[in-house]
């Protein structure tokens, strides 16, 4: 079954929207994207080529699209060929979208082609399996990119993008070398990287931001001269990779201004998971000026009672001269590890006025509590 959806004003096509499967004709979608184009000066295109059980036919796309002067979003999804040529000219070209498609030759050479034709690019969302990449776009805005090759061995990634203000990588992959310029327009990023970063320097590049959720894993830490996160007021860290404990200490050292820490455990991964952590916690030399004057909210999710979790708490909580809330939450698996958790939390409780427990196993049960009064409504 397909569907073809051409939404018209006058002798203009504002989207051409192909939702098409595996059976579809490859010279059926090229002559409506190819008319779309030359005669109806489409402003977006929007194409999803499902794919079947069998690996089959991918797609490719008229040139003439690399060419279009009006098309202000593009949106490819699955069984999609880009033939990118070696002249490409998208300059109204504000958003696109890669989800899983081919590229003909080279793949670093093929994205590198399309980017470097895209002049006003301010939107870029890629999905890809293992793909070398080299993003230089000096005016993207918002990146998101997601690399599927999980636990794979990759050559490597580029990213020099100096306009940035969002940006949201999620990538398992062990690459040769990695690179990230620095961004001094980002306000806020998402980095979930659990093989490819080694030391701190990569941390350089984000050191501009207001906002961070960091998913790091650290072997060995470096701890760089100089880098300084001058505007971040709102972090999150992942507890659930070795090496988390020291990245707390730096960022909160380097932080002034840091307002907000939220610790969470978010993935079940059980080759990277932290079942415990340091005997004794490797606390700041000295008070870090966020505790002292700016420091106000503090949540742990998935707090597990591993050693040297309630040493992190209870320094937080008692040098937090501003604190205002703390938030634990837990799901113990078994009984013993539920008795221990309370008991770590109890003793916080005396320290933080503020402090305040509520167990995913409680949550669940007042949902449904919840629930049933709004059945009975």
């Amino acid at each position: 079954m397909a569907t073809c959806c051409l939404l018209k004003r006058h002798r203009f096509i504002e989207i051409l929207y192909l939702n098409l499967g595996p059976k579809c004709q490859a010279i059926d979608v090229g002559n409506w994207i190819e008319t779309a184009v030359v005669c109806h000066r489409v402003q977006a295109i929007i194409a999803t080529i499902r794919p079947s059980d069998e690996k089959g036919t991918m797609i490719s796309l008229p040139s003439s699209m690399y060419t279009c002067e009006t098309l202000e979003t593009l949106n490819l999804c699955d069984c999609l060929r880009l033939d990118v040529p070696f002249s490409v000219r998208l300059p109204s070209l504000k958003t696109l979208v890669l989800v899983d498609v081919e590229y003909a030759d080279n793949k670093v050479s093929s994205l590198t082609r399309l980017l470097s034709g895209c002049p006003n690019l301010d939107s870029l969302f890629l999905v890809h399996d293992n793909l070398d990449v080299a993003l230089m776009v000096p005016p993207l805005r918002k990146l998101r990119m997601y690399n599927n090759g999980r636990y794979q061995k990759g050559g490597g990634f580029v990213i020099d993008a100096p306009s940035l203000v969002s940006l949201y990588i999620r990538d398992y992959v062990l690459y040769d070398f990695h690179r990230i310029e620095h961004m001094p327009e980002l306000e806020e990023a998402h980095v979930d990287m659990i093989q490819t970063v080694r030391n701190y320097k990569f941390l350089k590049a984000f050191t501009c931001a207001r906002s961070l959720t960091l998913c790091l894993s650290f072997s060995e830490v470096l701890s760089p001269c100089g880098m300084i996160f001058h505007n971040l007021v709102y972090l999150t860290l992942n507890t659930c990779f070795l090496g988390w404990w020291d990245l707390l200490t730096h960022m909160l050292q380097d932080s002034p201004k840091l307002g907000s820490l939220k610790l969470i455990d978010e993935h079940e991964l059980a080759e990277f998971t932290s079942i415990e952590t340091l005997d004794s916690w490797k606390r700041p030399s000295s008070v870090p000026t966020c505790l002292l004057h700016s420091f106000e909210i503090f949540e742990w999710k998935g707090y597990k009672g591993r050693r040297g979790d309630v040493d992190v708490a209870t320094y937080l909580i008692a040098n937090a001269t501003r604190l205002k809330k703390s938030k634990f939450s837990s799901q113990p698996h078994d009984d013993s590890e539920g008795d221990r958790i309370h008991r770590d939390l109890n003793s916080l409780q005396a320290a933080s006025p503020h402090l305040m427990f509520l167990s995913q196993e409680r949550k669940k049960r007042q949902r449904v509590k919840h629930k049933r009064i709004r059945s009975c409504c």
